[in-house]
């Protein structure tokens, strides 16, 4: 056979193989992503915002200026557990009797809001119990610590305290660096915020960029300004998005994506077979949750991370101070934290140093104390690595811990 017709053929065929095996692996990945929003395809890049999701988001949660807020008077049920409820201030209620208001309220993201319990089970409530105050709760999930601080200048002159507790997981790191929640947590489309920047040592704050609903649906206008100035955009999003060819590009992360498709279609068949899940279910989010620790484990690391950081809490400083409130500030570690800390190293405990030599600033350290705790497990809602937030009894704890640290500072 003529060579040239030769090397023709075995090109055809080493190109058909190609093609067999970039189809198979592209079927594969669309099927994992249709059933799992982190593993992220080129459709991603521009999501297609859902209308009837959209229209529930304007009525109960979205906020021009923070990007979304728990409005008056609305409730949610989760998992046909536990239930909330917002009072006519856009506080989480507080069902204590015979106290007032005044003495304290507090700020922060879900840990501080208190998800997957009660209103009677949150640490906030458990506290009031403590200092004998109504205390009024205005922390929102998935805040980082600009947005709480936003809130706080916003809410104060209405509802004045004479302390203030912002109260935040250490994952707020990731926050304060995003300007759309999708690029860091896939799948948060709706999720457009404010964020700080440090300009000649001086904060100065971004606007959220979709302050009006009818940019929403035209978000795609916007992306330029919102991509250059959100972090994980070129340092996550780009990294990890899995284009053509498939093939090829799978392989950049190739174990994040392998666990990930190793157990979304381990599910899928379990529920095809209508088998319990169990331990399969939280295979491909603990793949997730993993990472993301890694992710604030390297942010705690770095300068410009910290010098944000500070600069807001500078700010909240300084508000404390032309508002009359003592300011403080506590970090609510997730689970899986405390069991890499208990396991390894405090990976913010300098950070925590650096921060905690102003005088001004009342820091409450929390995480040195519940590390000592022989069983964890009580004091989260889920049993998995990640924990979930506080349980009833990790609310307890947690109201313990600052009661005592008030105490001891004097301000009770």
């Amino acid at each position: 056979m003529n060579p040239i017709i030769e090397l023709l053929v075995f090109v055809g065929i080493c190109l058909s193989i190609f093609i067999i095996i970039e189809l198979i692996i592209r079927n594969i990945i669309l099927s994992v992503n249709r059933n799992f929003q982190w593993l992220i395809v080129k459709k991603d890049e521009k999501p297609k915002l859902s209308k009837s999701g959209l229209e529930k988001f304007f009525k109960h949660g979205y906020d021009s200026e923070l990007g979304w807020v728990r409005k008056p008077f609305t409730e949610h049920e989760e998992n046909g557990k536990t239930k909330w409820h917002i009072d006519k201030n856009g506080a989480r209620e507080n069902p204590v009797s015979g106290y007032k208001e005044g003495k304290i309220s507090c700020y922060g993201d879900s840990f501080t809001f208190a998800r997957q319990v009660n209103d009677n089970e949150t640490w906030g409530y458990y506290l009031s119990e403590l200092t004998k105050t109504n205390i009024q709760n205005f922390g929102v999930g998935n805040y980082g610590l600009d947005q709480s601080l936003l809130r706080l200048k916003r809410e104060f002159e209405k509802n004045p305290t004479e302390i203030v507790i912002l109260g935040v997981v250490p994952d707020t790191l990731s926050r304060i660096l995003s300007v759309w929640k999708h690029y860091y947590e896939y799948g948060n489309t709706f999720g457009f915020k404010p964020k700080f920047e440090v300009v000649n040592e001086n904060l100065r704050l971004l606007k959220n960029p979709i302050d009006e609903e009818e940019k929403f649906l035209d978000y795609q206008k916007f992306l330029e300004h919102i991509q250059s100035n959100d972090y994980f955009y070129k340092n996550k999003f780009l990294k990890e998005i899995i284009r053509f060819p498939y093939c090829f590009s799978i392989l950049r992360n190739l174990k994040r994506n392998y666990e990930i498709i190793k157990g979304v279609r381990k599910n899928n068949q379990l529920k095809l077979k209508n088998q319990e899940k169990s331990e399969i279910t939280w295979k491909p989010m603990s793949v997730i949750m993993k990472i993301n620790l890694e992710w604030r484990i390297k942010l705690f690391k770095q300068t410009h991370t910290f010098v944000l950081f500070n600069k807001i809490l500078e700010e909240y400083v300084n508000y404390s101070k032309e508002k009359n409130f003592k300011p403080i500030f506590i970090f609510l570690p997730q689970k899986d934290d405390l069991l890499f800390i208990r396991e390894k190293y405090h990976f913010f405990e300098k950070f925590i140093n650096k921060i905690n030599k102003s005088q001004d600033l009342i820091f409450i350290d929390i995480t040195k104390k519940l590390i000592l705790e022989d069983d964890l497990k009580e004091f989260f809602s889920d049993n998995n690595d990640y924990g979930g937030h506080y349980s009833s009894e990790g609310n307890k704890k947690i109201a313990k811990l600052i009661f005592a640290e008030l105490k001891n500072k004097k301000l009770i």
